[in-house]
């Protein structure tokens, strides 16, 4: 044979195996959940019998089973009736950046948290290098960052502004720092303090036009009814606590009209000894005006016990409340991945998102104490817990 001859048999011969390489790693690299019902996260009907292909950190195809082919040579794992959900965020915490905590979280099935004020002395940027590093290990549940929280001096908050102008500043290196979003306080004290200095309007119109501006969320800080019509009116993108004392209807109809979200932390106002009874009819009268909630139970903000993974009361008292089972877990996945700024990416199962899941034995609609007997949690698209079959 010529040399010319061996030559271009050796050509064809790489391009055949260049061709069919990324097939095979794309095959080896493709998980598939059959006989599951799925819960996508949008708040439509369950899917029963579904099929879901997660490729890398992505879904590729979600549906029933009629309707999803299955690649040949995935990794098919039979869930034998378990319940498809995505994986939960909790949209208000702290001490997220911790290691253990971040594990903690994930293995409970929240696979992404909103940390809604560092309590740190390190400097920014190296606590924004270290959630970006921590981030890229699916061990650890997501985190989201608002920075230090906002508030005048002797405030209620980390982060202190002396004017308007101080203020867009603060902001400005607030995100050139890396964090994801905004935290403001209007806090008038708690435990005791009352009277604490607060941010004025034009200081807080200032930090939202600043966010706004950049594209950042803003999420606002209340425990009274009086500072939240304060923040409605200014038009923040969530409120952080629902109010300890009830509040008129006419703020809950201004917070629908302006698509402002309600994170309730009913956990830390327990801890506290407030009255969880009025912080539920609150939440009753946002419900009634077509209010949009996100689960968050505002894990290490004050004494007392706080449950890392599913915080099932925070969801006792959404239940409590007249939020409905499919409801509450709308409030769990996708609008805590739009308060959180991700729900491009997050939230619900959907083609082309990324792979955070959560499967449960049992299906949470019919009772949501399944939501923590947990089969899988898979997060960017690795199973952290659960194999394929237990």
């Amino acid at each position: 044979m010529s040399t010319r001859k061996l030559r271009l048999l050796l050509l064809f011969a790489f391009l055949l195996t260049s061709c069919a390489a990324p097939t095979e790693a794309a095959q080896q690299n493709t998980l598939v959940l059959i006989n599951g019902t799925l819960i996508d996260g949008t708040g439509s009907d369950p899917i029963s019998d579904a099929v879901l292909v997660i490729q890398g950190e992505r879904i590729v195809a979600v549906g029933w089973k009629e309707e999803v082919n299955i690649p040949p040579g995935a990794n098919v794992i039979d869930l034998e009736g378990a319940t498809i959900l995505p994986g939960f965020i909790n949209a208000h915490v702290h001490y997220a950046f911790d290691e253990q905590n971040l594990e903690a979280w994930a293995q409970g099935g929240v696979t992404t948290v909103r940390d809604e004020a560092i309590i740190s002395s390190s400097k920014l940027d190296e606590l924004m290098a270290w959630r970006d590093e921590s981030n890229q290990n699916p061990q650890r549940a997501r985190l989201i960052s608002a920075g230090y929280m906002m508030t005048v001096p002797g405030g209620y908050g980390g982060l202190f502004v002396t004017s308007p102008n101080d203020a867009r500043q603060k902001v400005f290196e607030e995100l050139d720092a890396g964090v994801d979003m905004i935290k403001i306080s209007m806090e008038d004290g708690y435990a005791g303090q009352s009277g604490l200095p607060k941010l004025t309007d034009e200081e807080i119109t200032a930090i939202i036009s600043a966010a706004h501006e950049r594209g950042a969320l803003v999420s606002g800080h209340i425990t009274q009814a009086k500072y939240l019509k304060i923040l409605v009116d200014t038009g923040v993108d969530d409120i952080a606590h629902i109010s300890y004392d009830v509040a008129p209807l006419e703020v809950w109809k201004e917070m629908v009209a302006k698509d402002i979200y309600l994170v309730p932390t009913f956990t830390v106002f327990r801890n506290y000894g407030a009255p969880v009874s009025a912080c539920v009819l609150n939440l009753e009268n946002f419900l009634k005006e077509g209010g949009q909630v996100a689960l968050g139970n505002d894990y290490g903000g004050g004494p007392g016990e706080f449950e890392l993974g599913i915080p099932m009361y925070e969801i006792e008292q959404m239940s409590r409340a007249g939020m409905t089972p499919i409801q509450i877990i709308v409030a769990s996945t996708k609008n805590g991945a739009v308060v959180s700024g991700i729900d491009d990416q997050l939230g619900t199962l959907e083609i082309g998102k990324i792979a955070d899941l959560l499967v449960v034995y049992g299906n949470p609609l019919d009772d949501l104490q399944n939501l923590t007997s947990i089969r899988m949690v898979i997060h960017n698209g690795t199973i952290i817990r659960g194999g394929s079959q237990e």
